[in-house]
């Protein structure tokens, strides 16, 4: 494991995180690891969202994070974790901020369905087909017949159903030396 990784670790373990999610997979995500105990975080450091008591928020703009969670006690500091498939938007905390807030992107790579893939064996074939030329979530559509694969209730259960932590193992080998580049769900994972 490279510093940054065991710096991001150490940071995830030691301080308070604030979650926040792209979209609706990352959310159902997030709440499963949580569930599951696989999180390096502890249980107690995970920031809720104030107004729907989950354990991350779908805000994503420093500026709307900023008005939302800051100002708050938080021993040891804060770190949000964005969670995004690639390019991230810019993220620029105030700089009154700067030495209590840290925030890191967990880079999904592709779209988050991309898990369901692997948990289903059909990442090679996906990959072969070219990847670039059907989303991961238009293949579950069309060649897996997972109609609502975007949807919360089908993710839920699907992800009860399924080993979520090994289709993360398994995506993470899928990535190759791709993996190194960007944090990934995997270094949530305890």
């Amino acid at each position: 494991m490279n510093s940054r990784r065991e710096q991001l670790r150490s940071e995830l373990s030691s301080k308070y995180v604030l979650f926040s999610c792209e979209g609706t997979a990352e959310a159902v995500i997030v709440q499963k690891l949580l569930e599951d105990d696989a999180l390096v975080v502890p249980h107690d450091n995970v920031v809720l969202d104030f107004d729907t008591q989950k354990p991350y928020t779908r805000l994503r703009k420093a500026k709307d994070i900023e008005s939302r969670f800051f100002g708050y006690d938080y021993p040891n500091g804060l770190l949000i974790a964005r969670i995004v498939d690639v390019n991230p938007d810019k993220f620029v905390i105030s700089k009154c901020y700067k030495d209590t807030v840290v925030y890191h992107d967990i880079i999904t790579r592709q779209e988050i369905e991309v898990l369901i893939l692997v948990s289903e064996g059909e990442y090679d074939e996906w990959y072969r087909h070219g990847k670039q030329k059907v989303k991961a979530s238009d293949w579950c559509k069309q060649k897996l017949k997972m109609g609502r694969v975007k949807e919360r209730v089908f993710l839920e259960d699907y992800w009860q159903q399924h080993d979520l932590v090994a289709a993360i193992h398994g995506y993470t080998h899928h990535l190759g030396s791709q993996k190194n580049a960007q944090f990934n769900l995997e270094d949530l994972l305890k």
